[in-house]
């Protein structure tokens, strides 16, 4: 096991040993800087978003059994299968997502888990001033809101497979988002918040920059980071 780990660290050992004797040879020559790390960050345990889903009394739900509807129009939650979801099945989904700030803009990667079985999903950068999210402010504090991807809705959608699996990878490039506000090159360090929602389409289908008309859409789940975190 030792010699396995000198000959994997033996090339580094080599170029140390190289820079050691140049910079001997000349003192007086500045040290190369180091390259700052590019930001990246990975985030599991998505939340469940509860803002937009009410029970049949329009209360917000608490029990893994009590029918979903949507919160606007109060319009029944359904499945494409047709069957009225319940909290249980609406509060969990599970995943990973890795962002990574680019020369493109933040990148990220999603992972996901216990989605609805061919539910048709799309993906919204949400960012936040600080201090960040405030459930007793009008529109949560809000300070920015779009499609996901390059912002005008065609990279930011993806349909759920039968076991309620999916994944997706696109680039926020930046700017004004698709709603209103703006987002930054590098959400990770740019915005004090920010948070990447799934939305849920009751009505299977997608619209562009927008979400959709109030009663066909729900926001589900989410990922949160601070800059700093």
């Amino acid at each position: 096991m030792k010699a396995i780990i000198v000959n994997l660290f033996r090339p580094l050992l080599i170029c140390l040993a190289v820079i050691t004797v140049l910079a001997s040879c000349d003192k007086d020559e500045s040290p190369l800087p180091t390259p700052e790390p590019s930001a990246s960050a990975t985030l599991t345990d998505p939340i469940t978003v509860p803002f937009f889903v009410v029970t049949e009394d329009g209360e917000m739900p608490s029990d893994d059994g009590q029918l979903l509807y949507e919160a606007r129009q109060h319009n029944p939650l359904l499945a494409p299968d047709g069957h009225q979801l319940t909290w249980g099945e609406f509060s969990s989904v599970k995943g990973e997502m890795m962002a990574e700030c680019t020369d493109e803009g933040t990148r990220v990667s999603l992972n996901l888990s216990g989605l609805i079985p061919y539910g048709q999903y799309t993906l919204w950068n949400v960012t936040f001033e600080a201090p960040g999210m405030d459930p007793t402010q009008e529109m949560l504090g809000i300070d920015g809101l779009g499609a996901a991807g390059i912002g005008d809705g065609s990279d930011n959608a993806f349909v759920a497979n039968r076991d309620g699996e999916a994944s997706i990878t696109l680039v926020s490039p930046g700017g004004e988002l698709s709603l209103f506000g703006s987002a930054g090159a590098c959400t990770l360090t740019d915005n004090f918040e920010w948070h990447l929602v799934g939305a849920y389409h009751i009505d299977g289908r997608v619209y562009g920059p927008d979400l959709g008309p109030d009663g066909t859409v729900a926001e589900q789940f989410g990922f949160i980071h601070r800059n700093g975190n």
